[in-house]
């Protein structure tokens, strides 16, 4: 899973603001031919490009899973969902920001407030959401949304894995991107 943001370059962020070289696109195509994600280095070859199968306005909010108790990450913030071959890609699409705390986050960036603003408002900044498929465990239907639960290494210790529950909502508009999609799903 990828949590983070991306610039209007389309350049990938982690919570840091650190780079993580990679660039994710939503191409639109011609309409027989359907619009596709892609995903590729900055500099450098290498690419992968999957259909986008369907999309919706949703709100997306994260948080860490231990044992059942929640840690928020991320605060409820509007934006576009779309569910592609190999997974789900959620942009961030407020309809305002605070100006002295622009970011959704709740982790405090280490960054300079002016380097923020500059990154939200002139490099038009935006929440992230990359979740693989083989990364999802299961999707359980919460209140007025859907809730995915996700499996994702932790970058300080890649060889232990964290439990993130991202909720979507309103579940009415992201229940039919969700069917069948999980590490248990054929397709």
């Amino acid at each position: 899973m990828i949590l983070g943001y991306v610039d209007v370059e389309d350049r990938i962020y982690d919570l840091n603001f650190a780079t993580l070289r990679l660039r994710v696109r939503v191409e639109v195509a011609a309409a027989q031919e359907g619009s596709r994600v892609t995903f590729s280095q900055v500099a450098g070859a290498g690419s992968a490009s999957y259909r986008v199968l369907d999309e919706a306005d949703a709100t997306a909010e994260v948080s860490m899973d231990h044992d059942g108790k929640r840690v928020p990450l991320l605060r409820p913030v509007e934006g576009h969902l779309f569910r592609h071959e190999a997974g789900l890609l959620f942009f961030a699409t407020p309809a305002h920001r605070d100006p002295d705390d622009p970011g959704f986050f709740l982790v405090k960036l280490r960054a300079m407030p002016s380097a923020v603003r500059y990154f939200f408002e002139d490099q038009e900044g935006r929440e992230m959401i990359s979740i693989p498929r083989d990364e999802i465990l299961r999707t359980e239907n919460e209140g007025d949304g859907v809730t995915v639960y996700v499996s994702a290494a932790n970058v300080a210790l890649p060889k232990e894995k964290i439990a993130y529950a991202v909720q979507l909502r309103p579940a009415a508009g992201v229940q039919r991107l969700l069917l069948n999609i999980g590490s248990s799903s054929t397709g």
